[in-house]
């Protein structure tokens, strides 16, 4: 809801005539008048657009260097809220500080709700302290303990930092925001407000402005139009949302058989549960059953035939081939024989297992068939094997 301000500071009566007229140095030249509050338009949000901030920080000075006679307090007043009617509706909190040396009045963040933040700014009082900056800023700093994300910190002021009457400089402003920066978790970006033009204000608040990438520094002269608002808070409080990738369809892995080898790269499909399988999902033994020209089944490959014998035990239907293979070393014909008593030698053992014969065949490839290259020991090892094949 709009307000004009029309508040007298009640600790300030007016000069008599000539000190008045020499406050302003020369002669007597009234000050400008108080900036008006504006209409101000609410910011909205566009689709793809998003509120950028988690939290926001107003600061507002209600020191004596704000006094009436300049009417730097009723136009900060005044434009502060039309800056809380143009705030966009988003799932935020706000704080506000007002700060004039001791007096201090501080509300707890709360979720963004305009009419609260505009009574908060409307119903503060010029104060007789002086501006004590380096005090907002930890305040602020102590509001924002333990927070996270993004955090706007909004500082209507004239930028005339002093402590008991004496002047502080910008050294101590600009540290106490750095402090803040690096104290605090996430995103800082101070945005400050000027009331007035003095070059010490203005020096002071675009240090603490650069303390962070982000940020800007207005004149409450600059934003007091509803466009360069508008403009002043979409920059502070709205950003763009990353855009919405459909997700790709899932990769859908195809194992019919169950054997972990995925269909299109399974050479054996068929296998039954259990069945010990490579990597090109057929049915073997091991890739070191067989010494070199041997075809004797080595002890240590046992537990690897009753596993064979289990799963025809689980699966009583099924029929299976034993195909022997070779390496390449002897003659084609040598090897022939050789891959034959391989596979027999498999098929005897499962028969003292207790498998029936009549669902054992055995084939011999020689060396007709490797999965290895035989040009290395272990691709030669590899061929070395008996694989079993699916009947049936």
């Amino acid at each position: 809801m709009h307000r004009g301000h029309t508040r007298l500071a009640p600790l300030f009566a007016h000069a008599p005539g000539l000190g008045f007229c020499l406050a302003y140095a020369l002669g007597c030249v009234s000050p400008p008048p108080p900036i008006d509050m504006i209409d101000a338009e609410e910011v909205t949000l566009e689709e793809g657009e998003g509120i950028r901030v988690q939290q926001a920080v107003i600061l507002f000075d209600v020191s004596r260097s704000m006094e009436q006679r300049s009417h730097r307090f009723e136009s900060s007043q005044n434009i502060a809220s039309s800056f809380a009617m143009g705030m966009p509706e988003g799932d935020y909190e706000v704080a506000v500080v007002s700060f004039g040396g001791r007096e201090t009045v501080v509300s707890e963040f709360e979720p963004f709700d305009r009419d609260t933040v505009d009574s908060a700014l409307f119903d503060a009082e010029l104060s007789s302290y002086s501006t004590d900056i380096p005090e907002a800023l930890a305040e602020a700093a102590r509001r924002l303990d333990g927070r996270t994300g993004a955090t706007a910190i909004v500082l209507f002021s004239d930028g005339v930092a002093q402590r008991y009457g004496r002047p502080l400089g910008p050294a101590g402003s600009i540290a106490a925001a750095q402090r803040l920066v690096e104290n605090v978790d996430g995103e800082i970006c101070y945005y400050a407000v000027q009331a007035g033009n003095d070059p010490a204000g203005t020096a002071l608040l675009e240090g603490i402005v650069s303390t962070t990438p982000c940020g800007a520094r207005r004149n409450l002269s600059a934003i007091a139009d509803s466009q360069s608002l508008r403009e002043f808070q979409e920059a502070m409080f709205v950003e763009e949302l990353a855009p919405v990738v459909a997700a790709a369809p899932p990769v859908v892995f195809l194992d019919e058989d169950g054997d972990g080898v995925e269909d299109g790269r399974d050479d054996c499909p068929g296998t039954p549960t259990m069945a010990n399988v490579n990597e090109r999902g057929c049915w073997v033994l091991d890739q070191y059953t067989f010494a070199v020209k041997e075809y004797e089944i080595q002890p240590s490959q046992y537990p690897a035939l009753d596993g064979v014998a289990e799963v025809l035990k689980l699966n009583p239907e099924l029929r299976i081939r034993i195909d022997g293979h070779t390496d390449s070393s002897g003659t084609a014909a040598f090897n022939q024989t050789l891959s034959e008593q391989r596979a027999e030698a498999v098929r005897d053992y499962l028969e003292e297992a207790g498998i029936d014969a009549n669902r054992l065949e055995t084939r011999g490839f020689g060396m007709s068939a490797p999965v290895a290259d035989n040009d290395t020991p272990e691709g030669m090892a590899s061929n070395r094997r008996c694989q079993l094949t699916i009947l049936r």
